[in-house]
C-alpha cells in the first residue's frame, strides 16, 4: 500500500511549485497528514478533474504554526497566496506544515484507481499486479 495524498490545485499550481522545489511544504488545518510522517507518498493534483499522479515525496515531521507571524515567515515555503483560503484566517488558531522531502517527478503521470479513502486528503493505493 502507497499513500496517495491529494494537493488541491484549482486556486494555485501547488503541484508544479513543489516539483520545480518552490514549494517545500504542504499545509493542512488539522494533523491529517502525521500518521505519514518519514514515509515516501505520492503527491496527486487534484481540483482539476480526476486526481492526477505528478510526483511522489518523503513526508516530513509536522510543524505546528500557531501564529499568523510564524505563518508568513513560512510564507515562501508553503506557497500559498496571500487572502486565498487556503491562507492564515482569523481564529485558524493552528496550522499544520509538513516538509516534503526528495521529492521525485513522475516522467509519465497517471490517474491511479480509487483506493481506501481517508477522507479528502489522502486514500491507500495498491498496484494491481499488472502496475
Amino acid at each position: 500500500m502507497t499513500p496517495v495524498v491529494f494537493v488541491n490545485c484549482s486556486a494555485a499550481p501547488f503541484i508544479d511549485d513543489i516539483i520545480s522545489g518552490r514549494k517545500t511544504v504542504e499545509t493542512r488545518t488539522r494533523d491529517t497528514l502525521g500518521t505519514l510522517a518519514g514515509k515516501r507518498v505520492l503527491l496527486a493534483e487534484t481540483g482539476n478533474g480526476r486526481p492526477v499522479v505528478r510526483a511522489s515525496a518523503v513526508i516530513g515531521t509536522a510543524i505546528p504554526v500557531r501564529s499568523a507571524r510564524e505563518w508568513e515567515r513560512l510564507r515562501s515555503a508553503h506557497c500559498v497566496p496571500g487572502g486565498s483560503r487556503y491562507d492564515w484566517q482569523p481564529g485558524s488558531g493552528v496550522k499544520y506544515a509538513y516538509p516534503l522531502l526528495n521529492v521525485r517527478p513522475f516522467a509519465a503521470p497517471f490517474t491511479p484507481p480509487e483506493g481506501v479513502r481517508h477522507g479528502r486528503v489522502w486514500m491507500e493505493y495498491t498496484e494491481n499486479e499488472e502496475g
